[in-house]
């Protein structure tokens, strides 16, 4: 066979664009922080599950004291940083994950309309699909309530 075929075969199969320290992947894109903050945002929607159950559900299967001490909000926190380091590097998806997140009072942000609309703007502007209609379905709101 040919070397220069098995050289070729080899690298795509084991040569990752992760381990490729000459040309990083992801310096200007922003993918990195935003699948970082996918995960600490499933840390968070895990730990709201399980205290929710703790409350409700396993409170009337067996009542036992359980603790109530205030969930620590680190993963929604660091998942907000995350989008948010995301976000200022460009990426659609990261805006649009603010944008919800002021508009909602989500990830840990107070509600901020201004905040909310300038992310939304940016989204739309770089192509989220769902961004323009957030803004349109947020000024309907607005504007009738």
């Amino acid at each position: 066979m040919n070397m220069e075929y098995l050289k070729t075969v080899w690298t795509l199969l084991f040569h990752t664009p992760y381990h490729d320290l000459v040309t990083p992947v992801f310096d200007h894109s922003g993918e990195y922080e935003y699948q970082r903050g996918l995960h600490f945002e499933q840390l968070a929607l895990c730990e709201h599950y399980h205290v929710f159950m703790q409350k409700n559900v396993l409170q009337m299967a067996a009542p036992v004291q359980i603790d109530h001490s205030p969930m620590s909000s680190s993963n929604s926190r660091n998942a907000m940083w995350y989008f948010l380091r995301s976000a200022l590097r460009g990426h659609p998806e990261a805006e649009f994950k603010m944008g919800i997140g002021y508009l909602n009072g989500q990830l840990g942000l107070d509600r901020n309309y201004d905040k909310a609309e300038q992310w939304l703007k940016k989204a739309a502007q770089d192509g989220h699909p769902d961004a323009k209609r957030c803004l349109y379905d947020a000024y309907s709101e607005l504007a009738f309530s």
